[in-house]
């Protein structure tokens, strides 16, 4: 794999990317990029319906001035779509949190933490409640129930989160704060 072998040879010398051998794929670092690769469509669709929202008098303006295209795009288009654009990256990671099935299948049913993110094993705790729970005990379901509580205080703190920087960019952009 071309970027572990460029991780550990630039960065090696911090534990968390070095590299021990081929991984054949299965790692914490394949399942960061498979998510990547799946929220990014999401992520992509909001920002362009927000950029879609801004006014085409904003745009004709900056051009009027004299403004390049690309100055036109920093100047009027991205400071009042700044918080729809936040919006869509915090939308994006909650969807990232809650994804099961595709961390599950790249990850297998390993559940060992480990500190290297290209060595084998590791889990969520969405997917490890989708591969454990039909096997658990008594202990194991009550165990799982409680790392699903913990999961929902994740992503209701990452919800707030985001609602409360999309609200200081807006109260930012509207010139309030």
């Amino acid at each position: 794999i071309p970027m572990q072998r460029w991780l550990d040879q630039h960065l090696g010398f911090i534990p968390l990317f070095q590299s021990r051998g081929n991984t054949f794929g299965r790692s914490v670092f394949a399942a960061s990029a498979v998510l990547a690769i799946m929220i990014l469509p999401i992520i992509a669709a909001i920002s362009r319906e927000v950029f879609r929202q801004v006014p085409q008098a904003n745009r004709e303006a900056a051009l009027a001035l004299g403004a390049t295209r690309w100055e036109t795009i920093r100047i009027a288009v991205l400071p009042p779509s700044r918080s729809g654009v936040v919006g869509a990256i915090m939308l994006g990671l909650g969807r990232a949190l809650g994804e099961t099935i595709a961390v599950a299948l790249v990850l297998a049913a390993a559940f060992n933490v480990n500190l290297h993110i290209f060595e084998p094993g590791g889990n969520t705790i969405a997917a490890n409640i989708a591969t454990k729970f039909g096997e658990a005990g008594a202990v194991g379901r009550e165990a799982l129930i409680a790392s699903g509580l913990v999961l929902f205080a994740i992503t209701l703190a990452v919800n707030m989160a985001a609602r409360a920087v999309v609200y200081r960019s807006t109260r930012i952009a509207e010139g309030k704060v």
